[in-house]
């Protein structure tokens, strides 16, 4: 595991634009500055660029990201996907080569959206970029044809650039137990990401002794959208209509935990994301169930949706254009270094505490 750019800028203690042009040769740099980037990047195993040297020039004359803008939420230089890309962007800039992004949409049944791209079957670029969040929905065959850098998941042996999952669930365990909350239900996926925040919750929780049990915790297959969140949100009794709420749903009175399977009650939910947690949201207010007041919701992403008009949701973010500047990164590393063991470059998450979520009894 390598440390990143930002990292060894801090420790350099210059910009992580000086730790590029020091590691690419360029100009405006001092010889001084540029050995002591050098020297700390051997140091800390940060990956080297390939040489600039007269024998080896432009050896990746271009790169092809495979990052889904169709299908993103919002449709924005806000969006997820459209972060990811900005960053790959930079990142490919700032190398010295090309980026040319096919708008791929990997969840569709269409067998030919399963292949890699022409472009890199007929190894028309240099290496490739591909967004792959859950490892359970249809892919392209592995290996790829070029080398690749994956984004949040990969197959085994190869290179990723993730975030710190199950830290990020941790983060928003801790905070929950530190609102008062000690009963917590999950809606999540079966994908990885999923699992390890789910597993950074609980053991948060259990910590101040609270947890998320198994009947509070609903694994879907995919991520959902908003009609599958609904859905399972009442398979699961997550809701109750205004008429079986009581005085607990009257303002001014004392609000009680929202109940669950068995009438159990949990006092917050947590989502796999930010989309999933919006679509709770709004579908609890139809119920009058209100957030926070009867029940707190949390996300992951930091990204709101357009349609979304809640609180602003208690979540932790992720450094998309960052990842996406790595990932280009870590290509053009990988280029030069083809036999080097595989890397996983993990960035860490940060709280944003919002409106969603507050202590239990205010």
């Amino acid at each position: 595991m390598s440390i990143t750019i930002r990292r060894l800028a801090q420790l350099a203690g210059v910009s992580h634009v000086t730790v590029l042009r020091a590691l690419h040769g360029r100009d405006a740099v001092s010889a001084k500055t540029r050995l002591r980037v050098v020297e700390l990047a051997r140091k800390y195993h940060f990956p080297l660029p390939p040489s600039r040297a007269t024998e080896t020039p432009n050896l990746m004359r271009s790169l092809c990201s495979m990052v889904d803008l169709y299908h993103d939420e919002p449709q924005s230089d806000q969006g997820f996907n459209h972060r990811l890309l900005a960053g790959l962007t930079q990142g490919a800039a700032a190398c010295g080569v090309e980026l040319l992004n096919i708008g791929l949409s990997l969840n569709t049944g269409d067998p030919w959206r399963r292949e890699w791209p022409l472009v890199v079957n007929r190894k028309q670029v240099d290496g490739a970029v591909l967004v792959m969040g859950d490892e359970l929905v249809p892919h392209p065959p592995f290996p790829a044809p070029v080398p690749t850098v994956f984004i949040f998941n990969g197959p085994p042996q190869s290179d990723v650039v993730t975030v710190a999952n199950f830290d990020g669930g941790r983060l928003l365990g801790a905070h929950l137990a530190e609102l008062g909350h000690r009963r917590v239900a999950y809606l999540g996926s079966r994908s990885s990401l999923s699992l390890e925040r789910l597993a950074g919750l609980r053991t948060a929780l259990e910590l101040c002794g609270g947890s998320v049990p198994p009947e509070w915790t609903d694994i879907l297959q995919g991520a959902g959208g908003r009609d599958r969140v609904v859905l399972r949100l009442d398979q699961l009794g997550m809701t109750q209509k205004a008429g079986d709420r009581g005085p607990a749903g009257r303002a001014g009175t004392e609000p009680r935990p929202v109940s669950g399977r068995g009438g159990v009650g949990f006092t917050a939910l947590m989502c796999y994301n930010d989309y999933m947690a919006a679509a709770a949201i709004l579908h609890l207010r139809t119920q009058s169930v209100r957030v926070p007041e009867d029940v707190s919701v949390v996300g992951f992403d930091n990204v709101r949706p357009d349609w979304y008009d809640g609180p602003t949701l208690t979540t932790v973010t992720i450094p998309l254009e960052e990842i996406g500047a790595e990932a280009a990164r870590l290509l053009y590393w990988r280029l030069a270094h083809p036999d080097a063991p595989p890397r996983r470059l993990v960035l860490n998450a940060s709280l944003v505490a919002g409106e969603s979520a507050r202590a239990v009894g205010m």
